[in-house]
């Protein structure tokens, strides 16, 4: 049994690998938990006699915090690109400076393995698909000052600091700490409530796709099968965005008239991706299952009563926060 350390864990991603990772091993969730979902919820989580939370901010860790650690999965960040922009200094002060600390003390506590939370937006614009060698071309505040920690972090591996860099597509799925900012999930909830769904310029730009459970157990095959060090594309499919909201209204039997374009709002992201080392490193993992998760994420949401609002959208949180 392993003792893990979860930065950031409070967030849409940490809390469901927290739970997965639970089934084997002991945690420590560090977080400011401004989404407090475990720290509400723990005696309802499986083996949570294994569960330790600490309420903390990130400017604050030292060495003491990775005593008898051995593996830091990293989750911190301010997400996404509009909510970077708020306070730009603030958002690389955490996701590059802190993020870096961090890595940089964690090595100094001999944790054996470092798995950091990359994302896929540092390739930005590439006309042609994109791989692990691919040219970054990084276009926000949020996607260079992650692409900044992703590089010097990952430079810090060694033969006994193994170091995963997981460059995550757009995620989508139930979390029991939601979110409805991320693309599919948005439009998801906009359909199931009859509502119009608006596509910024023509739809023909490319993203990248991963479900929130397999990101989850990205993390579980990488500490279960102790992987080598590497910096992988986290994706399953990439789509234009019309494309993927095409798919959406015929799982949820919508109409078509639903869907806006904004032509005047043009995207200039476009990043169609490709993963080398998952054909590499991860050649028995099965990919979930598109209309699976999305009927799955329509029943959570109608169980939980599930709204739009600070909590579930994190530029509404962050523009309070931060400003």
């Amino acid at each position: 049994m392993k003792n893990i350390l979860i930065l950031g864990g409070g967030g849409y991603i940490g809390t469901e690998v927290t739970k997965l990772l639970l089934k084997k091993n002991n945690v420590t969730v560090y977080d400011c938990f401004y989404f407090p979902w475990l720290v509400k919820n723990r005696k309802r989580i499986k083996n949570n006699k294994r569960l330790n939370l600490i309420k903390k901010d990130i400017l604050d860790i030292n060495i003491k915090d990775f005593k008898n650690i051995d593996i830091v999965c990293d989750f911190i960040g301010i997400a996404n690109d509009s909510s970077s922009d708020i306070n730009k200094k603030y958002s690389n002060k955490i996701n590059f400076s802190a993020r870096y600390k961090a890595a940089q003390i964690a090595k100094k506590a001999n944790v054996k393995r470092y798995i950091f939370n990359s994302t896929c937006s540092i390739y930005g614009f590439n006309k042609n698909k994109v791989f692990e060698n691919s040219l970054k071309n990084p276009l926000s505040t949020y996607a260079k000052s992650v692409y900044k920690a992703d590089n010097k972090i990952f430079n810090l591996k060694s033969n006994n600091f193994k170091v995963n860099v997981l460059r995550n597509a757009t995620l989508f799925g139930y979390s029991d700490t939601m979110r409805f900012d991320l693309v599919i999930n948005k439009f998801t909830y906009l359909l199931t409530n009859k509502k119009k769904i608006k596509i910024d310029g023509d739809g023909k730009q490319y993203r990248p796709f991963l479900s929130i459970s397999d990101i989850s157990k990205m993390y579980e095959n990488i500490i279960d099968n102790n992987l080598r060090s590497f910096c992988m594309n986290a994706v399953s499919f990439s789509l234009t965005i019309e494309s993927i909201t095409q798919k959406i209204l015929k799982i949820l039997n919508k109409s078509s008239k639903l869907l806006e374009y904004n032509y005047a709002n043009k995207d200039k992201r476009n990043y169609n991706v490709g993963s080398k080392i998952i054909e590499k490193d991860f050649k028995n993992f099965r990919f979930s299952n598109l209309k699976q998760e999305i009927k799955a994420m329509v029943k959570a949401i109608k169980r939980n009563k599930l709204i739009p609002n600070k909590n579930t959208i994190r530029y509404d949180f962050y523009d309070n926060k931060l400003k």
